[in-house]
């Protein structure tokens, strides 16, 4: 059977509150109990089972023991879909005889043929069940989970939230998870109970902290239509946002709120490509609130990265010896923790859950298909070769038209382009599996190019903050001040350049061959 399930990180404390709490509305509860799960673990030293996608598991519920095979799968954002076998055995040792699925029990045989395997970890868990209904016909089992991860020598606390859908709609499972987690802190999990035993089983700290994830290709179908694309592009945007937040909440580093940035903006840039077809939807233009919401956010600490990282650090060797930049970073440095403060605080807002869950459903349910006109099913409805042709055009003419008189443009509708080129950008990387690689490479290589130098663009006007920022009282002085003119100055002499460049850079553009009209649609 398929196995569909979404896994959160919960405390200890909230753990105990899910416990006590009562069905959220719209749910009722037919059954509760508590267990003391022992699950046993097998594999090969060298993790065989491991690298081939499948999961080996014996598990004592108290009374019996089972064997459960997985296969596939993965965590996405949470949700993990994968293959699983689950019959009743003897015993704590696997028996392969059992297994109904003769391609998995094959796929095993050889796996582990000629190799010494055996139980490699396990983890202890007291398991809280309860089984929530709707009117839908839903039956989704939320299983509390306290316990540890152990090998011989080492052992890892677990407590986390499983909500597993049994019967009926997906959607159902967001709803539930939305309800119960509301006012609670949880962050997606990035891993399961096996993936933190194999951590512990290979020497490694056994939560390891989530790096930033840029965007991954989209793989889409000939035969999918716009509206089964877009489904594919919400849930790539909802997996790098949930990575990123992570990283940002974990780590200190610099590419976290830039890619969460990113993928935030790629979140409203599909949003936009689609709003034809969802008018007035009230769900998306809350979700689209939200994420710009967070973006700017975000965007105030990346933009202090990219002060510090490409404006200041490339000028450091060129000022004069008389002049030093560390009362300048001092002041930046108190202005990057106020903003890291600040997004830290979003991102574990509790209010965050719900944009997340609403996204996930979005992403992963066909129930809001049910309340579309005819006229914007139709729109959803359409090969998606048409609607990426369609979406592409309309990308590069917003481009054309901001463009137009290109050498006297201000500052401020050079900023605006560069914004309609990233938007272009999206959308190519959206629709990029549908067109054959030597087909885009030219018109992808030029807008690259055009993006960089827009880019640097628009990085050298955010040095025009330096001169706003507000220094503490004791940084004020002539020294700073010197510094950021030196440093302005620098870089606007390079911009001038830069400006030409990015001209030329736009007839390269102009000129490459738009390959989505070329296509067949």
């Amino acid at each position: 059977m398929h196995e569909i399930e979404l896994k959160l990180s919960v405390d200890e404390t909230t753990l105990e509150q899910l416990a006590k709490a009562k069905p959220p509305k719209g749910f009722a509860v037919s059954e509760q109990s508590v267990k003391r799960l022992r699950s046993v673990y097998y594999d090969t030293p060298d993790h065989t089972l491991k690298k081939a996608r499948i999961s080996l598991r014996t598990r004592h519920n108290g009374t019996n023991w089972l064997q459960t095979i997985k296969q596939g799968g993965g965590m996405q954002s949470g949700l993990s879909k994968r293959i699983e076998l689950e019959l009743p055995i003897a015993g704590i040792e696997p028996d392969f005889h059992v297994i109904s699925d003769n391609e998995i029990k094959q796929k095993l045989l050889s796996l582990l043929e000629g190799k010494q395997w055996g139980i490699l970890f396990e983890t202890a868990i007291t398991r809280t069940l309860t089984y929530y209904t709707d009117k839908a016909g839903a039956k989704i089992e939320v299983a509390l989970d306290s316990g540890i991860a152990k090998t011989a020598t080492k052992e890892h606390p677990i407590h986390e939230v499983e909500l597993e859908l049994m019967e009926g709609p997906v959607e159902s499972l967001y709803k539930l998870a939305g309800a119960l987690m509301k006012d609670r802190p949880i962050l997606f999990s990035s891993s399961n109970k096996a993936g933190i035993g194999y951590r512990l089983a290979s020497g490694e700290p056994p939560e390891l902290p989530s790096e930033a994830l840029h965007s991954n290709y989209i793989e889409l179908e000939p035969g999918d239509n716009a509206g089964s694309a877009f489904q594919k592009i919400l849930s790539e945007c909802l997996n790098q946002i949930v990575a990123n937040r992570s990283c940002v909440l974990q780590q200190n580093i610099s590419e976290g709120p830039h890619q969460l940035r990113v993928g935030l903006r790629r979140l409203r840039s599909a949003f936009n490509i689609y709003k034809a077809a969802f008018p007035g939807n009230e769900t998306i233009a809350a979700l689209d609130v939200s994420a710009k919401q967070l973006a700017t956010t975000a965007g105030n600490q990346r933009d202090i990265d990219v002060l510090v990282e490409d404006i200041i650090t490339p000028v450091i060797p060129l000022l004069p010896d008389t002049h030093s930049v560390e009362p300048l970073f001092e002041a930046i440095k108190l202005a990057h923790v106020e903003a890291q403060i600040e997004l830290r605080q979003e991102l574990i807002d509790p209010k965050l859950n719900g944009f997340l869950l609403q996204l996930g459903e979005l992403a992963h349910s066909s129930a809001w298909k049910e309340n579309l006109g005819l006229s914007e099913f139709k729109k959803l409805d359409l090969p998606i070769q048409t609607f990426a042709q369609n979406a592409l055009s309309k990308r590069w003419k917003a481009c054309e038209k901001r463009a137009e008189n290109l050498q006297d443009l201000t500052i401020e509708q050079r900023h605006d382009l560069r914004k309609s080129l990233k938007k272009l950008r999206y959308t190519v990387e959206f629709f990029r599996s549908l067109y054959e690689p030597e087909d885009l490479r030219i018109f992808l290589k030029c807008l690259k190019r055009l993006q960089n130098t827009f880019g640097y663009l628009n990085d050298v006007a955010m040095a025009d903050r330096l001169v706003a920022m507000k220094l503490p009282q004791s940084l004020q002085n002539n020294e700073v001040s010197t510094v950021i003119g030196f440093v302005a100055g620098w870089h606007q002499a390079r911009a001038d350049n830069a400006w030409l460049e990015a001209q030329e850079r736009w007839n390269a553009a102009v000129e490459a061959p738009k390959y989505w009209l070329q296509a067949k649609a």
